[in-house]
């Protein structure tokens, strides 16, 4: 079906637009927003509520939309991502914030939990992103956004003019970079 179409049977019968869209686009979105959301943090639940919330964003600004400027596809996966980064930012930033009354704190109750290699760790971590930041321009930015904020090779040489291949080249480099640094370890 066609944008035209599909957003003439959107404006005059929304549920049928709706049911027409999501029979179009729901498989698409589900992907979009699950390779964001890949991890052991994020169940279906959350992947499914991002796609539903992508869905109700774009019905909400639907006078937004200008077919001009690109496809209702496009724009579905543009709504859709957004959503994930924000959802993944929120998420970020309530682990960040967790009281030791939390629910999610059970690693303080593992018998193997050390309070020593947690410092360990965490100190390794801000050692590694002086590191990158250290690298400079657009290697930090490379490794931060490929490998920080999960986006793909493709998305982050849109984002910095680059390659495909030059953003793996220097991605590549820039680990060797680290892991000569640190010895090998953990990078």
């Amino acid at each position: 079906m066609q944008d035209d179409e599909l957003m003439n049977i959107l404006k005059t019968d929304p549920n049928a637009g709706m049911t027409l869209l999501l029979t179009q686009y729901a498989g698409l979105i589900y992907s979009v927003v699950k390779h964001k959301l890949a991890g052991p943090n994020f169940c279906d639940a959350d992947i499914e509520h991002c796609v539903a919330d992508t869905f109700s964003e774009f019905y909400c600004d639907l006078d937004k939309f200008q077919q001009a400027a690109g496809s209702i596809r496009a724009w579905l996966c543009v709504i859709a991502r957004h959503n994930a980064f924000d959802r993944l930012r929120r998420y970020k930033k309530e682990a960040g914030n967790l009281s030791l009354d939390a629910e999610g704190i059970t690693e303080l109750q593992d018998e193997n939990f050390s309070v020593e290699e947690a410092l360990i760790t965490k100190e390794f971590k801000e050692e590694l992103l002086r590191e990158i930041k250290a690298l400079g321009e657009p290697d930090s930015t490379i490794l931060l956004r490929k490998y920080y904020l999960s986006e793909s090779s493709k998305e982050v040489a849109e984002r910095l003019n680059l390659t495909v291949s030059s953003v793996d080249t220097r991605a590549h480099r820039a680990i060797q970079k680290l892991r000569n640094l640190f010895g090998g370890e953990r990078v």
